[in-house]
């Protein structure tokens, strides 16, 4: 087990009536599992990734977790002035941990933007930034990573070289992920299909 999502209910006030965003969910992502969730806009997917992130609580049932919990965000949202290796070692500073520059450079060499880890945020494209922004959530060795439309903003191509990168490193790293997208094309890529509506979720293509 890396994560499991018990009996997971979350409900909001919407003037007098009551909204659920999800209702009875339980779920659970093993390692070296590469999961995707589709699902219509309002179906309640952001709202099971913010739960399993542990940014939202859940009205009602628990998320137990196995290790730490790396995200990965719809846009990179990297800071302009540092460079893409200084992205990946500003994490340890969070962390109150020792900047490991040769942990960082290791990413970098994986994502395959080894020889561009001192340039800015400006001089890269769009998919190299998104690849900087998979490289800095692994720098704390997640457990359970978690990928909120992860290829939006890419081209087809490069859609596919980030997930297909994405399912590398998850069996690599035995880590536990789950992928939120919109983009069906890519699905078969994935391990596991889960499919989002009005807040339940329903297995369309197990693990065989």
């Amino acid at each position: 087990m890396t994560i499991i999502l018990d009996h997971i209910t979350l409900t909001y006030p919407d003037g007098p009536a009551q909204v659920t965003a999800l209702d009875d969910v339980c779920l659970t992502l093993h390692p070296g599992e590469f999961s995707a969730l589709v699902g219509e806009s309002g179906s309640g997917k952001s709202s099971l990734l913010a739960v399993a992130a542990g940014l939202q609580q859940p009205t009602s049932g628990t998320v137990a977790v196995d290790g730490a919990r790396g995200l990965i965000f719809q846009q990179p949202n990297l800071l302009g002035a540092l460079t893409a290796r200084e992205q990946l070692l500003i994490t340890d500073h969070i962390r109150g941990q020792r900047p490991r520059r040769d942990r960082a450079d290791e990413l970098l060499e994986r994502v395959g933007l080894g020889s561009l880890g001192h340039r800015r945020t400006g001089q890269l494209s769009g998919g190299q930034r998104q690849r900087v922004n998979i490289a800095r959530a692994l720098m704390g060795s997640p457990a359970v990573l978690l990928a909120d439309e992860p290829t939006s903003a890419l081209d087809s191509r490069l859609a596919r070289e980030v997930v297909e990168l994405l399912v590398d490193l998850t069996r690599e790293n035995g880590t536990a992920t789950l992928m939120v997208t919109h983009d069906r094309s890519l699905l078969d890529t994935c391990d596991r299909v889960l499919e989002m509506r009005d807040g339940r979720v329903r297995e369309v293509r197990p693990v065989s």
